[in-house]
């Protein structure tokens, strides 16, 4: 009862519903804290800030961002960035028409409240402003040698129908398929990048789940040994291991319902299951990294991994390479596991030494040491003053 006590009156949200304790066999008292629905919960002498929000790590807590309570308040909330009401209403839909034209759908002003481009009162929403020509996100690809230098750079914009269409064409001149004829054969054995559809579903997800309200971008990395592709946006409610257990959750289900009538997807939610598919004898976390703020679909180069002879159930992009071999290093050569976990960060949002010392497991000492030599080569710079600045890809 003293539990409960502390519980309702030190804080914000009715928390008692999702916490039980008890004694055990060993009469150690037991405290289990269920996942709630009314998130951010917050100590009421705080309120809802950094300092009254906390966030599980582990075994230990860290204070959330302001992005992080922000994000918490959107996600558990009727809150929708879809239905908001769009900044700009100077709004064109001249690349919308034609794509709606090609699949013989007539797109007149109408069909802007029904799909939800417009709200009640005749203004434009946020999924208006993705589907205009004047949307303001942008999908970012790029190409990598071995050293981190850049093959190829580009950027796409314009509406989300024009960038889908636009990546969708881009990235299949990255997904190579190497032909070999075996010594003791005469069936030659073709191997493609990346199998299946798996490639065109991570671009699609990435699309489909991303969080727009974060100011931030799709990014699609190629490497030697993999492609890469970053959302703005987690999970949406949910974590990796219930998404792998069919749970499904859609952030934008207004944007699918589109992007569905239009052919893009086929079905809700299938997109990881067809990537887990094309990649099977893979760990699914080799595959999938999630974030609170954002996630990461990760596609080994099956070319790469069968020149290199790697074991699929045992894949670590982080260091999966014997540091004797630098010039096969699959991330970046010379530098150590720390440093290419800094660089994996970063390359995702910039981030302060403290956002940095909330993801990675070393001390302070080492982090500025590290970061120091990272500057030194020309990888990262630092943006502000000692006390607020921030660490960036140069």
């Amino acid at each position: 009862m003293q539990i409960s006590n502390i519980i309702s009156e030190e804080i914000s949200g009715n928390g008692r519903l999702f916490i039980t304790h008890y004694y055990d066999d060993n009469n150690v008292l037991i405290i289990e804290i269920q996942k709630g629905n009314s998130k951010p919960y917050y100590l009421k002498s705080k309120g809802p800030k950094p300092t009254g929000v906390f966030i599980r790590v582990g075994r230990s807590k860290r204070q959330a961002t302001e992005g992080e309570i922000l994000q918490m308040i959107r996600d558990y909330s009727n809150i929708s960035y879809e239905d908001e009401i769009s900044q700009n209403q100077d709004l064109h839909f001249n690349d919308a028409k034609k794509y709606y034209d090609y699949k013989n759908i007539n797109f007149i002003e109408q069909k802007m409240f029904t799909i939800g481009l417009k709200n009640n009162k005749n203004q434009y929403t946020n999924l208006g402003l993705l589907i205009s020509d004047e949307n303001p996100m942008v999908v970012k690809m790029a190409a990598y040698d071995k050293d981190l230098n850049f093959k190829y750079k580009k950027e796409f914009k314009g509406s989300l129908l024009r960038i889908i269409d636009t990546v969708l064409n881009e990235i299949e001149m990255f997904n190579i398929t190497s032909a070999i004829i075996p010594e003791n054969g005469w069936i030659r054995e073709e191997t493609t990048s990346f199998p299946g559809k798996s490639l065109r579903e991570a671009v699609l997800n990435a699309i489909c789940h991303a969080d727009y309200s974060i100011p931030s971008n799709i990014k699609i990395e190629f490497f030697d040994d993999r492609c890469q592709i970053t959302n703005p946006g987690g999970i949406y409610r949910y974590n990796l291991e219930d998404i792998m257990l069919g749970i499904q959750s859609y952030r934008n289900p207004k944007l699918l319902a589109i992007l569905y009538r239009l052919g893009y997807i086929e079905n809700y939610g299938m997109g990881m299951i067809r990537i887990r598919e094309a990649y099977k004898g893979f760990n699914y976390n080799d595959l999938f990294v999630n974030s609170i703020q954002w996630f990461r679909v990760i596609l080994p180069n099956m070319n790469y991994i069968k020149e290199h002879k790697l074991e699929p159930n045992n894949l670590n992009f982080e260091a999966n390479i014997s540091k004797n071999e630098p010039n096969n290093l699959n991330f970046e050569a010379n530098i150590s596991e720390l440093s290419r976990k800094i660089l994996s960060l970063l390359s995702v949002n910039p981030m302060t030494n403290k956002e940095l010392l909330e993801h990675i497991n070393a001390s302070k000492s080492t982090l500025l040491r590290t970061t120091k030599q990272l500057k030194e080569i020309g990888k990262i710079e630092y943006i502000g003053s000692n006390r607020k600045g921030y660490w960036k890809i140069k």
